[in-house]
């Protein structure tokens, strides 16, 4: 029987014997000889894995359809309850805690529907784990007589480790260490790990080496990579200059954090006669050094991201070339990747040209300094007198790109950034709101609109490329979220059809300086999707962006070194007919393990700094700060501390001199006797009772509402 392809035999055969089969009924159907059923078995596992079977138990497959089955991505909730995302999209699964049947968060589960609502949502169990992706557990040990259990840092995971018995001869009580799982859980019985590292007991220093081993974040660099690294030159050679454009006598400038090592971007600006501006922003070109398949690439690639944390970078690179001969330091050559613009004065690109060069940066300015600069402020000038001129014209074209970028609707969170401040010994000591000032905006609106002009090149050239999308919201997230500004009294007119950025961004506007307006930002940015790298470039819809990708920061990220590659192939014609299709497939793996990495960054990003901002809270009990209400429930109130933005919690027990009820369509706890109305958005004093670091939980006590 002939097939067009392996697939199309394999979905025949269980379409036409219409129940599930192991590999070797398959192979029977199909006419394949034992010694010839390796590749199945691999298509098998490879179709199980994109969501197209499902494996059952006795290893059999299935198509998921006939049996009303679900698969996707589990993603496990604290309160012990998960939903799993379909892979083929579509709106969420709900499994309770019962019905987890073993599986873990992250896993890729199958999970059969139980229960369908009147309003779509619907309640599953997990019948098949197809995948698992928690391989690591790191916690907390705890001796029970002669066993030892492990407590899980990461909160999501519903299990304690049972550690092996030798094992638990190696640890004490309270020891944390790292367990790698030898038994995953079922019905029954828990899981049971193997242990890998002992990190003794917990400290300020400790804490960040707990977060970087809970989210498997790669520290060392193996040898053969340090050896690679080692062997590329400290400086430009000659032979590097060939074919680019020669471009060192140039005034361009990089602009950058106070404590920043690594600088992917340099900028320079002509303002021409005619009122146009010609914009270069020259990014660094990591491709020239790091080549496809060697020990470098694979492991950025592995890595996906730098990551960053208050007290240190775990970087993509090695800093050989991450803070060394890639980065853009003053005063050397460095090979560079331009994207040069002409944008008139209304911020349209009329003419680009991308191309290889190398620089020579003239100065390494800070934000802080930048933006004295562009204040006027004479010392900051006498020190960097040179680029002074170049600065004032950066900053009207800034002003105009983010006006241009305003009118089509682009949404501009104004969100509080914690800084973190530690001592020696990782104990933190401050915390403040980061300022954001024009030099930042700078920079911000010059990458854009390299992203944008490259994005679109690659586009309209129609190779294969990667683009950083962002979907529009999901509308049950959009509809609650509305209704909830309409309960503050903000117009919000009636949404028909697909909505835009610009509706959004109008109601951003009408809170712009009111205290609810954090709230409101913050909200909105609940109700979007999670923007993602894709080879289907669907726009950004935060940006109100048709073409959108990640072309300035190769150093830090494996999505853009991936980009420079393809750009270089586009422009030297090297794409094939043959070859186009071997790079949309590798694409599609690509885009997703870089999303993958760059979200799992961002979580232990996050982590770190809710975990610094409770233990500097642990310091401060008995404080009276003053916060901002950020949701209500029947149980009490979320607040945030409005300078240091220390999240908490304040129990109706806490809400003292009256008894409260919860009104949820208006957001708002009543008191029953004094008609005390606590709101989303309203500020009060609250005071600081408990702090649990471990489960990240801070306690409060009302003090007094604030008008």
């Amino acid at each position: 029987m002939e097939y067009k392809n392996l697939e199309e035999g394999i979905f025949k055969a269980l379409e036409k014997l219409n129940k599930p089969l192991k590999a070797r009924e398959i192979a029977k159907f199909l006419g394949i000889p034992p010694e010839e059923r390796q590749e199945l078995r691999e298509k098998l596992k490879e179709l199980a894995k994109e969501g197209k079977l499902v494996k059952l138990k006795g290893a059999k497959y299935a198509l998921p359809e006939k049996f009303n089955l679900v698969v996707g991505k589990l993603c496990v909730y604290r309160e012990g309850f998960g939903f799993v995302d379909p892979i083929d999209g579509g709106r969420g699964v709900f499994v309770p805690g019962k019905n987890m049947a073993g599986a873990m968060n992250g896993d890729i589960v199958a999970v059969e529907i139980v229960k369908e609502f009147p309003d779509g949502r619907k309640e599953g169990k997990v019948v098949s784990v197809i995948e698992r992706a928690v391989k690591k557990v790191v916690g907390r040990v705890e001796k029970h007589r002669r066993h030892c259990f492990v407590i899980p840092e990461d909160k999501r995971i519903r299990y304690d480790v049972l550690l092996t018995h030798e094992d638990c001869k190696k640890v004490e009580d309270g020891d944390y260490v790292v367990v790698e799982i030898i038994s995953y859980p079922s019905d029954t019985r828990g899981p049971v790990g193997k242990l890998l590292e002992n990190l003794g007991k917990t400290g300020p220093k400790l804490d960040i080496e707990l977060i970087i081993r809970k989210y498997d974040l790669p520290v060392e660099f193996p040898p053969e990579v340090l050896r690679e690294a080692e062997k590329i030159p400290d400086q430009v050679t000659e032979k590097d200059l060939e074919g680019r454009v020669d471009l060192r006598d140039q005034l361009c400038f990089t602009i950058d954090g106070e404590n920043a090592r690594d600088f992917d971007d340099a900028v320079a600006i002509e303002k021409l006669p005619d009122g146009n501006y010609r914009l270069f922003v020259h990014i660094a070109d990591v491709s020239h050094y790091v080549k496809p398949g060697s020990a470098l690439d694979l492991e950025a690639y592995r890595r996906g991201t730098s990551v960053y944390f208050p007290d240190r970078c775990i970087p993509m690179l090695p800093e050989k070339l991450s803070n060394g001969i890639c980065s853009l330091n003053p005063n050397v050559d460095r090979l560079t990747f331009t994207c040069e613009m002409l944008i008139n004065r209304r911020g349209t690109v009329i003419d680009y040209k991308i191309y290889e060069s190398v620089i020579h940066s003239k100065a390494r300015l800070t934000y802080t300094i930048a933006q004295r600069i562009i204040d006027g402020d004479e010392e900051a000038i006498e020190k960097f007198p040179h680029v002074v001129e170049s600065l004032k014209a950066m900053y009207e074209l800034a002003q105009i790109l983010y006006k241009k970028r305003y009118k089509r609707g682009s949404l501009d969170f104004d969100l509080p950034e914690p800084v973190v401040v530690l001592n020696t010994e990782g104990e933190p000591i401050d915390i403040y709101r980061a300022e954001r000032l024009w030099s930042h905006r700078i920079i911000e609106e010059f990458m854009i609109a390299a992203n944008e002009t490259v994005a679109e090149f690659m586009f309209w050239s129609d190779y294969p490329s990667v683009y950083r999308v962002h979907e529009s919201p999901d509308r049950e997230k959009l509809s609650e979220f509305l209704n909830f500004v309409r309960s503050l009294g903000i117009r919000v007119p009636a949404v028909k059809n697909d909505i835009q950025p610009k509706l959004l961004q109008k109601i951003l506007e009408q809170v712009e300086g009111k205290p609810e307006e954090k709230l409101v930002n913050y909200l909105m940015l609940r109700t979007m999707a999670r923007a993602k790298y894709s080879p289907d470039n669907i726009g950004h819809f935060g940006l109100a962006s048709t073409h959108y990708t990640h072309f300035t920061s190769p150093i830090r990220r494996y999505a853009d070194l991936q980009l420079h590659r393809l750009v270089k192939m586009a422009l030297r014609g090297e794409f094939t007919s043959d070859s186009i299709p071997y790079w949309e497939e590798k694409l599609e793996k690509v885009c997703k393990h870089v999303t993958e990495r760059s979200i799992n960054a961002d979580e232990a990003e996050r982590d770190v700094i809710e975990l610094k901002k409770l233990q500097y809270a642990k310091n401060h009990i008995g404080e009276v700060f003053e916060a901002i209400i950020t949701g209500v429930t029947e149980q009490g109130l979320y607040v945030e501390t409005i300078e240091q933005l220390i999240p908490g919690f304040i129990h109706v027990t806490n809400l003292k001199n009256d008894y409260y009820i919860c009104i949820p369509k208006q957001y708002c706890l009543v008191g029953e006797k004094t008609r005390t109305v606590f709101r989303i958005g309203d500020r009060a004093l609250v005071r600081l009772l408990h702090v649990d670091t471990e489960n990240r939980k801070a306690e409060f006590e009302m003090v007094r509402k604030l008008k």
